[in-house]
């Protein structure tokens, strides 16, 4: 699940996805959501997190801290 569909279905905040996927700061997620020369991908094993984190969240109910 590409971190952005993942961000919408669960309505977090840029803040919240960074935490949840153990980023500092939110400045890369952002950079998976804009079009341009800033844009960016995001690895592989960020998919992975995101579809593991919606099958926990979707089993067990959306709880946002820190995992990574």
């Amino acid at each position: 699940m590409h971190p952005i569909e993942f961000k919408k279905k669960w309505q977090l905040t840029y803040n919240d996805l960074a935490l949840v996927l153990g980023y500092e700061n939110d400045y890369t997620v952002r950079c998976w959501a804009i079009k341009g020369g800033h844009k960016r991908n995001p690895h592989k094993v960020v998919y992975v997190a995101c579809r593991l984190l919606d099958e926990k969240w979707s089993a067990e109910g959306k709880v946002v801290d820190c995992y990574l």
